[in-house]
């Protein structure tokens, strides 16, 4: 089921957000792992990191979007990594 409008609008404002407030992250692949891997994992990370899952486009567009705004931003990096 596709998203919302609003819901990627939502999505791009919480990404960009992040990418102002930290100096750092994680890019993690998650392809053929468990649910209740994921579960565990969030569970553990809750109240120490922040976790933003996306689809690779989408992420891909907001750093786009968000270079065209900051040029010379260390984030250029990531583009490569969400393939």
């Amino acid at each position: 089921m596709p998203l919302s409008q609003k819901r990627k609008e939502e999505y791009f404002e919480k990404f960009k957000g992040y990418l102002d407030t930290y100096s750092k992250c994680f890019v993690v692949e998650v392809d053929n792992v468990g649910s209740k891997q994921l579960q565990d994992t969030r569970r553990e990370l809750r109240g120490k990191a922040d976790i933003l899952m996306g689809k690779n486009t989408m992420m891909r567009k907001c750093i786009k979007d968000y270079c065209e705004a900051n040029p010379g931003s260390p984030v250029e990096k990531l583009i490569e990594e969400c393939r």
